[in-house]
């Protein structure tokens, strides 16, 4: 007799489970037959787990439209019960920290940011954990109706221990953020980690997966103080499988380019993230060569990428040719990315591409740098800059996590 088969039943159900939970989130409402037909499974199995689910409230019934014409007995169908759980999302950074809580349908409940700018960790995770403390009591809620924290950061992130290997522009290394966080917050639940680019594109998949129809691959592009882009494949059907960090920002560019913050020179980092596109506007302000950004410093704080836009729109020729030369960096990078990964489809979010004009331009350079453009199926979509997005992606990880521990 093979003992393994024995062994491997409770894994096969677990695994049964989550697909079920799976198909239900991205296709709810949905019928059990359809359920069963998209993951190969008896009809029995999954109304055994369904009723299990519908028990337990993870999942509710509901009634097909009565636009929709049936012989005999109503079909009731099955879809995510958005009210059974709740969940916290915290992105940790040194210029700010948001929370979101957020419901199983990823609809916010509560937000809050904190926008002071510290350079130290041990401040970071403290302001981390308050914030999480002062979100939920602002969502009417306490720790115990908290079904999963997610916390999330930029840098390079070790998931299975809840460790920061390191956040370069900060010289954060070796830090337990879980541990901390927990210590500092009192929450004695489940606590997990994640890289805020990777999170951002799970959020993006679970929450706003609509819009990418039927593609399997997507790469998501998040343009900020640094630069990442993780590649998510199974999509269609599923939350995605992350493929790599995609920390392309430090994909060099010219070796012979400025400096980058890692060491290295001409990253792409160093054409085209915010830190760059602020530092070549205040290098252009002390050299007198732009009035229009100059005249915004002068109103009591330094630039921001939203001052250079600003810039631009009133004509400065000099924030123009700023942004006109980050986008040329970015549109080879992602050509590039297209060329040798070909993702289906490729998220873009930056504050410079809330502008359409700028988006036009970053298009016409992928397309004029494409391998056989004429042939390339690449779709690009421009997600609206949102402040609260790598605090939804955490959450939106925490979410994950939680069905994929709990069992029925």
């Amino acid at each position: 007799m093979d003992m393994s088969i024995g062994n491997n039943l409770p894994r096969v159900k677990v695994q049964n489970q989550y697909a079920i939970k799976e198909i239900v989130y991205k296709f709810g409402p949905i019928s059990r037959i359809e359920i069963a037909d998209r993951l190969g499974l008896t009809l029995p199995t999954i109304t055994t787990s369904v009723s299990t689910m519908i028990k337990n409230g993870l999942l509710k019934e509901v009634e097909l439209s009565p636009d929709i014409k049936t012989l005999g007995r109503r079909t009731m169908l099955v879809d995510i019960n958005e009210n059974s759980r709740r969940f916290l999302g915290i992105e940790i950074r040194g210029f700010a920290r948001s929370a979101v809580i957020i419901d199983t349908r990823g609809r916010v409940l509560a937000s809050l940011r904190d926008e002071r700018h510290v350079v130290d960790y041990m401040d970071a995770i403290t302001s981390a954990s308050s914030l999480a403390v002062q979100v939920v009591r602002k969502a009417g809620l306490d720790f115990s109706a908290i079904d999963g924290i997610g916390l999330t950061s930029p840098g390079i992130i070790d998931n299975l221990k809840g460790m920061l290997v390191i956040h370069p522009g900060y010289k954060w290394s070796s830090r337990e953020m879980v541990a901390d966080f927990v210590h500092l917050s009192g929450y004695q639940g489940e606590t997990n980690l994640e890289n805020n680019a990777i999170a951002r594109a799970f959020g993006f998949s679970m929450f706003e997966g609509t819009v990418l129809g039927d593609v399997d691959s997507m790469a998501y592009m998040f343009i900020s103080s640094g630069i990442g882009c993780p590649l998510l494949n199974n999509v269609k059907s599923h939350f995605g499988i992350v493929t790599g960090d995609g920390e392309v920002g430090h994909m060099v560019m010219n070796p012979e380019g400025p400096v980058c913050a890692c060491g290295n020179r001409g990253c792409l980092e160093a054409y085209t993230s915010e830190s760059a596109i602020v530092s070549k506007a205040m290098d252009a302000v002390k050299n007198g060569r732009s009035s229009t950004m100059a005249a915004l410093v002068t109103q009591g704080h330094d630039l921001s990428v939203e001052d250079v836009l600003k810039a631009s729109e009133k004509g400065d020729k000099e924030a123009r040719a700023i942004i006109d030369d980050a986008i040329r960096y970015l549109g080879l990078a992602i050509a590039n990315i297209e060329n040798f990964v070909r993702p289906e489809c490729m998220v873009i979010e930056c504050k410079l591409f809330d502008n359409e004009q700028n988006r036009a331009a970053l298009l016409a350079t992928i397309h004029a740098n494409l391998y056989r453009a004429a042939f390339s199926d690449l779709r690009v979509y421009f997600k609206k800059s949102d402040e609260f997005s790598g605090a939804k992606g955490a959450a939106a990880t925490a979410l994950k996590r939680n069905l994929e521990l709990f069992l029925e």
